[in-house]
């Protein structure tokens, strides 16, 4: 026999949380969930997004030490800041990601008022385009007459999203004084080597899909 209930099952914690980006057309409205932004350098390479793994520079700016298998084939990086946000009127819970230039507003927020969680966020492309500027404006919630529900763990949600190894993650103060993910390079040097979990080419003159650059030949 069925088991027949009158309330709705208890929420539990899980990783499965979409990554969303400003839609071409219509405007996306949600309230974050998180008490800070989670920063991270990232490549288009191997058919599919992946972090960054370069290691350190010099006082110039200069690379000294690198792991970092798409930055030693030229292939360039791109800023990415990454949030939880809800959406109130569909009951989505969702990680939001934007790049550096368009979530300023974000780190001004943070700055007034020491939390992200409760912002509003109201994300939109002006020129209707796929891969065109993103403008963000932000405004605060009643969060007695609106709760929200408690933020996921950015890094593991991720982790997940990116198919990193669950292990060996750290997390460091770097760009903006806020926090990047660090993985270990052994575990992604792990990761890679599963034979289910290879990208395709990955030569320097491959289009980068999203940056709307072509590498020029080595």
């Amino acid at each position: 026999m069925p088991a027949w209930k009158t309330e709705l099952p208890v929420q539990k914690k899980h990783m499965g949380f979409d990554l969303v980006r400003t839609p071409q057309s219509v405007p996306l409205q949600a309230i974050v969930t998180c008490e800070k932004l989670l920063v991270c350098d990232t490549h288009y390479y191997g058919g599919r997004t992946v972090p960054c793994e370069r290691e350190a520079f010099d006082d110039d700016g200069k690379l000294i030490a690198n792991t970092c298998h798409a930055c030693n084939e030229a292939v360039p990086f791109r800023t990415h800041v990454y949030v939880s946000a809800f959406d109130v009127k569909t009951r989505d819970h969702f990680i939001f990601e934007c790049t550096s230039h368009a979530a300023k507003p974000l780190e001004e927020y943070f700055k007034a008022n020491g939390t992200l969680r409760g912002c509003i966020i109201h994300a939109s492309r002006p020129r209707g385009l796929k891969n065109s500027k993103v403008v963000l404006q932000t405004n605060t919630v009643n969060q007695a007459r609106c709760p929200l529900p408690e933020a996921p763990n950015l890094i593991l949600a991720l982790s997940t999203i990116w198919r990193l190894p669950g292990f060996g993650m750290t997390v460091r103060k770097q760009r903006f004084e806020q926090d990047q993910i660090k993985p270990k390079k052994s575990s992604l040097r792990r990761m890679r080597e599963q034979p289910d979990n290879a990208g395709g080419a990955k030569g320097p003159c491959q289009i980068l899909e999203g940056n709307g650059r072509t590498l020029a030949s080595i």
